[in-house]
């Protein structure tokens, strides 16, 4: 059992790096709230539907920082709901570079491969034809951020001799509010990453490989909704399990695709509609169960 200063050291390593990724997401998106306009974001956004391959492509980086930013990206409505799905899917976390070792690395390129396929058509076959429906949802989100502020936050005013009041982004405040949602964001990181160190540690590698229904053909099932778990830990897990023989080949795809490290829980924090997060995150858990299921089958 690790002591405790390696699960704290696991945590703050692990929210350490999420922080330049919320940090240059949030200055992104509070330029564009304040100084570029709508307009600047459609351009960012130019790909639309097409997002999905990009998206994918970028999931191939193995950390989460891409899932985080595009969870913040999605929240503020530049991506679509299929290239946020595509990075979810794509991203691969710490497993890779566990993969490295000699009794995993021919299980890398398959891996990624199959990811970055799933990725792409599950992104432009949620994509276009649902696109009336999302854009609706769009349209009456913009007009609640219209009129209660930006991604519901406030933007802090000060007052002027001139007795106009000014937002805080006049003299130097885009800086202090992407800071400020950033140590936000990572504390709860910080926290949940904490105590879901302390509860994987707990559980070890037996009784995980239990929970995950080692010997049945419907362990990929359970490895998808173990992937949804907000932790990099969950994917060095299933790696580790793999090279083990603990777990098949079709549950480390489906635990890593639905595995997409913090980018889960800044997507439930960022994004004002709750069932709209859930609704996405249970679209993640079916695409990673049945790949799963489906690679078993026929690997």
């Amino acid at each position: 059992m690790p002591a405790f200063h390696e699960i704290l050291l696991d945590a703050l390593t692990d929210t350490a790096k999420a922080v330049p990724f919320l940090l240059g997401a949030y200055l992104l998106l509070e330029w564009l709230a304040h100084r570029a306009g709508e307009h600047a974001k459609e351009r960012l956004g130019r790909f639309g539907r097409f997002g999905s391959i990009g998206g994918a492509l970028a999931g191939l980086v193995p950390q989460c920082g891409f899932s985080v930013a595009a969870a913040n990206f999605y929240a503020d409505r530049i991506i679509t709901p299929g290239t946020l799905l595509a990075v979810f899917i794509a991203t691969s976390d710490e497993a890779v570079p566990i993969l490295l070792r000699p009794e995993g690395a021919r299980a890398i390129a398959p891996l990624l491969a199959i990811k970055v396929a799933v990725g792409v058509v599950a992104g432009l076959a949620v994509d276009f034809p649902f696109a009336r429906l999302w854009r609706a949802t769009w349209r009456e989100d913009s007009e609640l951020r219209h009129d209660h502020g930006h991604h519901g936050a406030e933007v802090p005013e000060v007052a002027h001799d001139d007795g106009h009041c000014h937002h805080s982004h006049c003299d130097g405040g885009i800086f202090k509010l992407a800071v400020v949602h950033t140590l936000r964001v990572s504390a709860l990181i910080f926290v949940i990453t904490l105590a879901l160190g302390f509860a994987l540690d707990l559980l070890g590698e037996e009784r995980t490989a239990r929970l995950l229904l080692s010997g049945s053909p419907l362990q990929p099932v359970a490895a998808a909704l173990f992937g949804l778990v907000p932790s990099c830990a969950v994917s060095v897990f299933l790696a580790d399990l793999h090279m083990a023989g603990t777990v098949t080949f079709g549950s480390v795809v489906a635990g890593l695709s639905t595995g997409a490290g913090m980018g889960t829980l800044v997507l439930f924090q960022a994004c004002r509609n709750k069932r709209e997060a859930a609704l996405l995150l249970f679209v993640l858990f079916a695409i990673g169960a049945m790949t799963g299921l489906a690679v078993d089958a026929l690997w």
